[in-house]
C-alpha cells in the first residue's frame, strides 16, 4: 500500500455510467451494506490492505469498516521511494511521512488479529522506537505472517541499521510477547543477534519460512531441534562463522554467502530436504556445493548463484545425485571463463529432468574458440532453457555438450539477450547477431526436438 489513507482512493479512474448502470450499482451496493458486521469484516479481509482502505469512501457505514479487518497490513510507498532516488536530500521528509502514516494507520485498526504484518521503506535504527512500536502491536495482535524490509533505497550501508527487539523475544524480558501463533518470519536488512536467532527458533514452535538477508550481527546460525516446524530457510548475510542446521521438517534452504571465506553449511538431519539455492558473491560456489550434496543424496531441484570471471570450475568427482531432476545455473561472467568444469554436476545427475542456465554478461567479452568435453548419452534429460544467450564460447561450448548428452530432447529454450550496458542501436545488432547463431542450433538437435527462440 501506497502513501497515506487519502493516497489509496482512485483519481480520474471513474468511468462515466449511464443512469440505468449507475441506479444498479446504487442497489447492489445496498444489498452488499445490508449484509451483517461479521461477513462485511470477513469479506475485507481476504482483499488486500490498499483495496480494504479504499472501501472506506462507499458510504458512512464503509468508513471504518477496514479497521476490524484481520488480514493483512501492508506498508509500502513506492512513489516515496522513486522520488528519493531522484532527490536524495529528500529522504528524512520520506521517512517522516511515512512513519506518521503507518502510526496513523494502526492507532485506527481494531482487529484483534492480523494474518500478515509487512512494512517495506529505507528505516534504520534511528526509527527504532517506532519500529519497535510497531511490531509490538503486530505481535499482541497474533500475526502469523511479519515481514520487515528497510533496505537503503540510495545504496548507502553506512547508516545503523535497525536491531529486531530482544525485549519481546528473550525468556527474561517484562513485555515478552506470545510467538506460538508466528508461521513466517521475514528480515531484510535488520539486525539480528545469534541469541535472539535462537530465542525465535525456541518460541515459535509453529514458525514455517524463516528469511534473514544482510544481518550484520549474526555470527553462528545454529537451526537445530526435533521440534522444529521450519519447512522453507532463506539466508543472505556475510561474516558468518557457523551455520548448522537439522531440521527434520525442512524442505527447502538458501544460503547466499556475501563475503569471502564463509562457513560450510552442516547438514545432520534434514530427510525431507530436496530443494537447494547456493549462492557466493566472492568464493568459488564449489567449496560449498560439493560437502552439501554429499549429505543430501534425496536433492530434487538444485539452484546455483557463481561468478565467473576467469577460466572456470572444475569439479573432478561428484557424489551421485539419482534424485535431480531440477538444475539451474544463475552465471555472472564474461567469455573468458568456461562452464564446462561443472558438467561433473550434470554427469551425476542421470535422470535429470530439466536444466536452465542464466547468463548475467558483466564485462565485455573477449573471443575465445570453443573448448570440447566428452558427455555420457542420457535420455532423461527433456528440457532446456537458456536466457542470455550470445553464441560466444561459453554458452556455445555448453549447449554443444547438452545437444550431445540429452538423446530424447523435447525442447530447448533460447534467449537471446545482449549487454545491458549497449547502446539501442547495438543493442539490436547484438540480438539479432544472437538469434542467428541459436538458428544454427537447429541441425544439430535431436530428432522431434523443438528449437524455441524468445
Amino acid at each position: 500500500m501506497d502513501g497515506d489513507e487519502e493516497s489509496c482512493l482512485p483519481a480520474n479512474t471513474v468511468e462515466h455510467a449511464s443512469p440505468e448502470h449507475e441506479e444498479r450499482n446504487k442497489d447492489l451496493q445496498d444489498m452488499i451494506s445490508e449484509l451483517p458486521h461479521e461477513i462485511l469484516v470477513s469479506i475485507l479481509s481476504l482483499m488486500t490492505f490498499k483495496e480494504a482502505v479504499r472501501t472506506s469512501v462507499l458510504s458512512r457505514r464503509w468508513k471504518k469498516l477496514w479497521s476490524y479487518t484481520t488480514g493483512s497490513l501492508d506498508f509500502e510507498d513506492s512513489k516515496a521511494e522513486q522520488d528519493i532516488s531522484h532527490n536524495t536530500k529528500s529522504l528524512g521528509a520520506g521517512r517522516f511521512k511515512f512513519i506518521g502514516w503507518v502510526n496513523r494507520m494502526l492507532n485506527s485498526h481494531q482487529g484483534s488479529r492480523i494474518r500478515e504484518f509487512r512494512v517495506r521503506f529505507d528505516l534504520n535504527n534511528r526509527s527504532r522506537r517506532y519500529v519497535d512500536e510497531w511490531v509490538a502491536v503486530a505481535l499482541a495482535k497474533r500475526v502469523q505472517n511479519l515481514k520487515l524490509d528497510f533496505l537503503p533505497f540510495l545504496r548507502k550501508f553506512d547508516s545503523p541499521r535497525y536491531t529486531f527487539p530482544s525485549k519481546f523475544i528473550l525468556p527474561s524480558a517484562k513485555c515478552r510477547y506470545d510467538l506460538s501463533c508466528l508461521r513466517s518470519l521475514d528480515l531484510k536488512f535488520v539486525n539480528l543477534t545469534d541469541e535472539n536467532l535462537d530465542c525465535i527458533l525456541t518460541s515459535c514452535p509453529f514458525l514455517e519460512e524463516l528469511v534473514i538477508v544482510c544481518s550484520e550481527l549474526l555470527s553462528h546460525i545454529k537451526v537445530k531441534g526435533s521440534s522444529l516446524s521450519l519447512k522453507h530457510l532463506f539466508i543472505h548475510c556475510s561474516d558468518l562463522t557457523t551455520f548448522e542446521v537439522s531440521a527434520p521438517n525442512l524442505v527447502s534452504l538458501a544460503y547466499h554467502n556475501a563475503s569471502k571465506g564463509g562457513p560450510q553449511v552442516l547438514i545432520e538431519n534434514a530427510p525431507l530436504l530436496t530443494s537447494v539455492t547456493l549462492g557466493a558473491l566472492y568464493d568459488p560456489v564449489s567449496i560449498y556445493l560439493h560437502p552439501l550434496c554429499s549429505s543430501l543424496p534425496q536433492l530434487e531441484a538444485l539452484h546455483l548463484h557463481m561468478n565467473l570471471f576467469k577460466d572456470g570450475l572444475e569439479i573432478p568427482q561428484f557424489p551421485m545425485l539419482f534424485n535431480l531432476r531440477y538444475l539451474t545455473w544463475l552465471v555472472q561472467t564474461s567469455d573468458t571463463a568456461s562452464l564446462l568444469g561443472l558438467t561433473s554436476l550434470i554427469e551425476a545427475a542421470p535422470f535429470l529432468h530439466h536444466f536452465e542456465l542464466k547468463l548475467e554478461w558483466t564485462e565485455p567479452w573477449r573471443r575465445r574458440n570453443a573448448k570440447r568435453v566428452n558427455a555420457t548419452p542420457n535420455q532423461y534429460l527433456k528440457e532446456v532453457k537458456i536466457l542470455g544467450f550470445r553464441g560466444y564460447a561459453i554458452d556455445s561450448e555448453i549447449i554443444s555438450y547438452l545437444l550431445e548428452r540429452a538423446t530424447m530432447l523435447e525442447e530447448i529454450v533460447v534467449d537471446p539477450h545482449p549487454h545491458a550496458c549497449l547502446t539501442e542501436g547495438t543493442f539490436m545488432e547484438e540480438k539479432q547477431a544472437a538469434r542467428k547463431k541459436a538458428e544454427q542450433l537447429k541441425p544439430k538437435l535431436p530428432h522431434a526436438a523443438k528449437l524455441i527462440i524468445l
